[in-house]
């Protein structure tokens, strides 16, 4: 009984300690003025502390701190000059030369740093990224009263944060396409093109692409080269593209990674891809048109309109955004501007969304790399998920993410996701080494030169390390 309770004692010790350890202590500091309202003073001192847990969760993540505040600063700067102009012009300041009255001058000062801190507090959302906190200690100085003071502890959650971190950091990366493919496709159901008061497939759809792609050419300059609407031709060979790239990564993820670097090989894929569809986007759109009902009687007719698109980015074959269309039911009628009403309604259908596009394609992220990882020794598919974790939570500033292709025996196929070099990959996986997995092993790499192969040991010793392809 004794021995019973004194491992309860140390189970619960343990988890005490390990819960402990995944706190992050932050310290905020503040100096109040009279005035400041005790809620308006909390604010700030937790506003300083969040900002404490943050620089110090990035230092652990190996990002830069000074780099992530000093992009978040001057993106808070432009977003609040628009705010201050509107304050200064109800205060009568039109020119920076404009001078206020010793009390007015006051006023506008005081009103400028309440709103400007109040504001910065909240910008960004800073404190999602902690999935819990507690404050533990909150004091003012007993020589310096408005000199204020909060301790708190945080369970930061650092997927959220590294998203952060990449959110406000990236923009100093934009990205410049050389062309826009536009390929449309229409769909009729229940109906013909007389339906719609065209004698001809073209009369109705070369005026919609047409009017796209003017709209694309207008929202997207500077960003994108060229605009195409693409021939048939052309869209069998942008089809034959993506394909191209996906045979390509498949072919790399087979090759045994004891055999070369497949840095290399990765290199040498993306070298063989047709220059005119490197940085380039191609935009699918599917337009889906159906008669409901036609009223001969009062000459009239309804359709439900609807549809969706893909975009894809040719360089990093993956799919960029994707929207289906709001289905929209409406009633023309057949005497009077059938086409045309039928056009522009169409012609709005995804209009609302692509507007987004227009702030989000300059940082569209150049996607992950796909790696061939396997894994020998492993009693369990538990195992094998412990690997996995270990792997998602080390390789977090690069967006690893793992895959398991397949587990037969004790060998598993893991495809790794990556967002880095091959020599970054690396890294993260010697960093696994010694790691402890299900309490019964421990990751042995034979050959850390190249770590694409990991072993699962005893941690005893009492089994050896396979040893493949003549590696030891």
């Amino acid at each position: 009984m004794k021995g019973m309770i004194t491992l309860v004692l140390f189970v619960v010790l343990s988890f005490n300690v390990s819960a402990k350890d995944d706190l992050t202590n932050g310290e905020g500091r503040f100096v109040s003025r009279d005035g400041d309202s005790l809620t308006f003073i909390k604010k700030q001192l937790l506003y300083a502390s969040v900002r404490d847990v943050i620089s110090k969760e990035l230092s652990k993540l190996g990002h830069s701190s000074e780099l992530f505040w000093a992009k978040y600063n001057e993106k808070f700067d432009t977003y609040f000059a628009s705010i201050k102009e509107n304050l200064d012009k109800s205060y009568g300041i039109t020119t920076e030369e404009t001078e206020l009255s010793g009390k007015k001058k006051e006023q506008y000062e005081n009103a400028l740093r309440t709103k400007k801190l109040t504001i910065k507090a909240r910008y960004g959302k800073l404190q999602k990224v902690m999935s819990s906190y507690s404050v533990k200690k909150m004091s003012r100085s007993p020589q310096f009263p408005n000199s204020r003071y909060m301790n708190i502890q945080a369970k930061v959650n650092r997927k959220v944060l590294n998203e952060m971190f990449y959110e406000f950091t990236r923009g100093g990366i934009k990205r410049m396409y050389k062309n826009l493919f536009i390929t449309v496709e229409f769909s009729m159901k229940d109906m013909s093109w007389q339906d719609l008061g065209v004698e001809l497939e073209a009369d109705f759809t070369s005026v919609l692409k047409e009017h796209w792609k003017r709209w694309f050419e207008d929202k997207f300059k500077g960003k994108v080269n060229n605009i195409i609407l693409t021939s048939v031709d052309e869209e069998e060979k942008l089809e034959s593209h993506l394909k191209m790239l996906s045979e390509a990564s498949s072919q790399l993820n087979n090759i045994s990674t004891l055999e070369g670097d497949l840095q290399k090989d990765q290199e040498r894929a993306i070298i063989s891809v047709d220059d005119e569809l490197k940085d380039s986007l191609w935009m699918k759109v599917k337009v889906n048109v159906r008669k409901i009902s036609e009223d001969e009687t009062f000459k009239k007719r309804t359709f439900d309109f609807g549809g969706e698109y893909l975009l894809f980015d040719l360089k990093s074959n993956r799919l960029a955004s994707h929207y289906d269309f709001i289905s929209e039911e409406a009633t023309f009628s057949t005497e009077k501007d059938l086409s045309s009403n039928s056009a522009s309604l169409v012609y709005r259908l995804p209009v609302g969304k692509w507007e987004g596009l227009v702030r989000d394609i300059s940082h569209f992220p150049l996607g992950r790399k796909s790696f061939r990882v396997d894994v020998i020794g492993a009693n369990s598919v538990r195992q094998i998920d412990e690997v996995e974790k270990y792997l998602s939570s080390i390789g977090l500033t690069h967006s690893l993410k793992v895959e398991i292709d397949s587990f037969n025996r004790d060998r598993a196929q893991l495809r790794v996701f990556f967002k880095g070099s091959a020599e970054d990959l690396k890294g993260t996986l010697l960093r696994t080494k010694g790691l402890e997995v299900d309490n019964q092993k421990k990751i042995y790499f034979q050959n850390e030169e190249n770590p694409f192969l990991i072993n699962l040991v005893d941690k005893d010793g009492s089994t050896q390390p396979r040893i493949e392809n003549g590696q030891g």
